[in-house]
C-alpha cells in the first residue's frame, strides 16, 4: 500500500501540478492514517477500517479540523485507487463534525496602529511592511515571500503574483498608500537575489520566522487574539473588500 500511495503522489506530482507543501501534506496524512492503510488490500479496504484510527487520533487531542484535514487528503487518494481499478468500492474516510468557530479580523484601530508603527528593527520594518502588502492585496504568505522586485509595478500600481495557489500567475493593484511605503521600503533594503522579503543575505525566508515577527509586532502594539497572524490579515483584506463595495462574484 504504501508502494501505491508513492505512486499516487507522484501522479498528483505530474498530472496536476501539486506544489511540494502539497506532497509533505500527503505524507504527514499517511503518517496519521498509516495503521489502517497498512493492514488491509486495496481489495479488501472498507470504511470501518478507518474508524479506530479515527477514534485513536480523538483521543490523543486532535482536533476535528486537523483529522478532516489528513482524511481530504487519504480521501483523494482513496478515490484514486478506485479510479485505477485497484479498489473495486469508492471507499471514503467520513468528515467529523467541527466546531463553527467566528474568525476574528483586525478592527480599525488595530490597522491603524500598524500603519502608524515606526519600526526600530530591520526584522519588525519588514514584517510590518509584509503585513500592509497583505492587507492591501489579499495576497497570501507564500506569495509575498515570492515576491520579486520586477513583480511590482510601482509606476501602474500593480504586483504581479508568480507563484500563487495551483502554480497560477495573477496581477494585482495596489493602492497609492502601499505605493509609497514599498517605495521606501525597497530603497533601502536591497537583495542580492532580487527577492522583496528576504534575509540580509537575500536567502529566501521560512513562513514559521516571518509569523514569528509578526507576533513580536502585534504584541508591541498590543493586538492580541488574533490567532494565526497573516492569515487573519487575508480575512481581513477579504472583509473589508465586502463592506466597501466590493463583488466576489465580479472579482
Amino acid at each position: 500500500m504504501k508502494d501505491l500511495y508513492e505512486l499516487f503522489i507522484k501522479d498528483r506530482r505530474y498530472s496536476k501540478g501539486v506544489s511540494p507543501r502539497t506532497e509533505d501534506w500527503y505524507r504527514e496524512s499517511w503518517r496519521a492514517f498509516e495503521q489502517a492503510l497498512t493492514t488491509a488490500s486495496p481489495e479488501t479496504l472498507s470504511k470501518s477500517d478507518f474508524s479506530p484510527v479515527v477514534e485513536a487520533l480523538c483521543r490523543r487531542g486532535l482536533s476535528p479540523i486537523t483529522i478532516n484535514t489528513y482524511a481530504r487528503a487519504i480521501n483523494a487518494f482513496l478515490r484514486w485507487l478506485h479510479e485505477e481499478t485497484r479498489c473495486p468500492k469508492l471507499v471514503r474516510i467520513p468528515r467529523l463534525k467541527e466546531p463553527e468557530t467566528v474568525v476574528l479580523t483586525f478592527r480599525l484601530d488595530d490597522i491603524q496602529r500598524l500603519m502608524q508603527y515606526r519600526p526600530s528593527h530591520w526584522n519588525q520594518r519588514r514584517a510590518q511592511t509584509m503585513a500592509l502588502l497583505i492587507l492591501d492585496t489579499g495576497m497570501r504568505l507564500k506569495e509575498v515571500l515570492s515576491l520579486r522586485t520586477a513583480d511590482i509595478d510601482l509606476d501602474n500600481l500593480l504586483v504581479t503574483v508568480r507563484d500563487g495557489k495551483g502554480g497560477k500567475q495573477r496581477v494585482i493593484p495596489i493602492s497609492v498608500e502601499l505605493r509609497k511605503l514599498l517605495f521606501k521600503y525597497m530603497a533601502t533594503q536591497a537583495s542580492p537575489s532580487g527577492l522583496v522579503f528576504c534575509s540580509r543575505d537575500g536567502i529566501r525566508l521560512l513562513q514559521n520566522n516571518v509569523r514569528r515577527d509578526f507576533k513580536k509586532v502585534c504584541g508591541r502594539l498590543r493586538i492580541s487574539g488574533m490567532k494565526g497572524g497573516y492569515h487573519v490579515l487575508r480575512h481581513t483584506f477579504a472583509l473589508n473588500y465586502i463592506r466597501n463595495g466590493g463583488d466576489v462574484f465580479l472579482a
